[in-house]
């Protein structure tokens, strides 16, 4: 694991908020200068950058919340050019560790829901829901509605970019949880990635059938840090895994190692029908053994106060019956 004070983690601080320590990446404000290139406008550039630092700052505070909640921890977040870090430890069971992955998507969902209204009336709503188009606003005539479109159009990349489900996205992190829960942490952990590297493929190919530059790129990191778990799996090497990641954390790799090392397979739906079949067998054995000494004791009671002629036929019947499996049983047990 690469050291946080190496360059891949220059930052500074941003304060201690919540119990966490906040720090922004140096390389931060490239994002910045790459949003100024792309729309010429550097007021929008600059009011959509601080947007979209405050947008997955409380994305990353999120997860970090979630995992308190559900009995875990989480202790820093890093604000990195290509998204956050939260440095968390998700609390024990599968619940709390789906949770913590989607506490992040869910708050960007919120934001979308408060500010959807105003933004579906202005004149940059087909644009604002559309995540393959900035809209054009100008910060001029209507300030207010502008940034509204602004903060939604954060929140909604967001959200729809962190529930692809690939490494290391939130919607990664929450398929994986479920294939390894379900299959165990080696066979889960594999399927896992192949879907990563195959969804890779596919928004590199949409990103090129609709010419868009940023699909592009996020199915080409996708692919790359893909392959690159690919490798790790393969040799069992250590690197940093927070390396151009989103969301990643020391948590989610322990996590993630300990279910490697401790697999549990479920059983197929064969032998749970089986398991099922056995323990309703035994239910209604013990059920019919209780009934059959609920009779004989009746049977008894009567012979003993009235004689054995006051029995019927069938009760005699039934009485034999009842004496040859006690009969059986005791001969078992010897």
């Amino acid at each position: 694991m690469v050291s946080r004070e190496s360059t891949l983690h220059w930052s500074f601080s941003a304060g201690t908020w919540f119990s966490t320590r906040v720090r922004v990446s140096v390389f931060f404000p490239l994002v910045l200068l790459v949003v100024w290139a792309q729309l010429k406008d550097f007021p929008v550039a600059a009011v959509f950058s601080v947007i979209l630092l405050l947008s997955v700052l409380a994305h990353e505070f999120g997860h970090v919340l979630a995992a308190r909640a559900t009995g875990g921890g989480g202790d820093e977040i890093l604000i990195w050019p290509l998204g956050g870090l939260a440095f968390v430890q998700p609390g024990p069971g599968v619940a709390s560790r789906l949770m913590t992955s989607a506490a992040g998507p869910l708050f960007n969902l919120a934001v979308c829901a408060i500010v959807a209204w105003p933004v579906s009336r202005s004149a940059h709503a087909a644009e604002a829901f559309n995540p393959l188009v900035f809209p054009l606003v100008t910060l001029t005539d209507r300030v207010l509605s502008d940034v509204l479109v602004l903060i939604f159009t954060a929140n909604w990349i967001l959200l729809l970019v962190n529930l692809i489900p690939v490494y290391p996205l939130d919607g990664g992190r929450m398929l994986q949880t479920v294939l390894t829960a379900r299959w165990g942490g080696e066979t889960g952990g594999t399927a896992y990635i192949r879907i990563g590297v195959l969804c890779a493929f596919a928004i590199l190919l949409g990103g090129m059938m609709v010419e868009s530059v940023w699909v592009v790129s996020i199915g080409a990191i996708v692919l790359v840090l893909n392959m690159q778990e690919t490798t790790k799996r393969g040799t069992s090497d250590e690197y940093d895994d927070s390396f151009m990641g989103y969301d990643f954390s020391a948590g989610y790799t322990s996590l993630e190692r300990e279910l490697t090392s401790t697999p549990e397979k479920r059983p197929g739906l064969l032998q749970r029908w089986k398991e099922k079949r056995r323990q309703q067998k035994e239910l209604q054995e013990r059920e019919d053994a209780e009934e059959a000494e609920r009779r004989l004791d009746e049977l008894l009671a009567k012979v003993h106060e009235h004689g054995m002629d006051s029995l019927t036929d069938s009760e005699k019947r039934q009485l034999r019956q009842v004496s040859d499996r006690y009969r059986d049983r005791t001969d078992s047990d010897r």
